[in-house]
């Protein structure tokens, strides 16, 4: 990969003072952030020649919501990925082909981004059971989580209080990767999934909130 993910508190500070730099002057590094589908905010760090990028993730607190479970899903690359703050685990999953009995059956799509991410195709195919196998903890600082580009999981966010991860995608292996919805839940509209644009000023705020967890 072009970059190694930072697993150092002051890493971490002095690269959230670069970005927190670059956006008050008006020149992201890396294409444009905005609030992902799944809740949070994604923020391109550095994007290197060989496809790889360091992003940063950040939820804000919504205490209505308590906790956000994120729809079931695999990536087109492997990654890696540090919590920063906050409290998040991960469920992953495996195909079934019949589920356990109470066990929701889910509807697979496959899903293409473009526009840096930012929008996505959804096209349906067919339905699917799921079985969890392993639950994966996170601390603060405290080791990394690593996937790989067809692991299917679901991220579990406290959404009581803010949450950060830093995450270091390594280059491309697929050009679509897998969701999963309820079969209660609606399609989505015209085979679509759009994230909606921050400004800068949002952007260093959430930046300011994340050096903030750092201490």
């Amino acid at each position: 990969m072009g970059a190694t993910l930072l697993l150092e508190r002051y890493d971490v500070a002095a690269l959230l003072d670069r970005l927190t730099a670059d956006f008050r002057s008006g020149h992201p590094p890396a294409g444009r952030p905005y609030r992902h589908v799944n809740g949070f905010t994604k923020i391109v760090a550095a994007e290197h020649d060989d496809g790889s990028r360091l992003t940063l993730h950040y939820w804000p607190a919504d205490p209505p919501q308590r906790q956000h479970i994120s729809r079931p899903h695999d990536h087109r690359f492997p990654f890696s990925s540090i919590l920063l703050g906050g409290s998040q685990h991960f469920i992953e999953l495996a195909e079934s082909p019949t589920p356990a009995p109470g066990s929701p059956v889910w509807r697979r799509y496959t899903y293409q981004p473009y526009a840096g991410g930012r929008i996505a195709y959804v096209r349906a195919r067919g339905t699917v059971a799921l079985e969890p196998f392993r639950t994966v903890t996170r601390a603060p600082l405290d080791g990394q989580y690593e996937t790989t580009a067809t692991t299917v999981h679901q991220a579990v966010t406290d959404r009581t209080h803010p949450c950060a991860t830093l995450v270091l995608r390594g280059p491309r292996q697929k050009r679509t990767s897998q969701v999963y919805y309820r079969p209660d839940e609606p399609s989505p509209r015209g085979g679509l999934q759009l994230g909606h644009r921050l400004t800068n000023t949002e952007v260093v705020h959430q930046l300011q909130a994340i050096a903030t967890m750092l201490g």
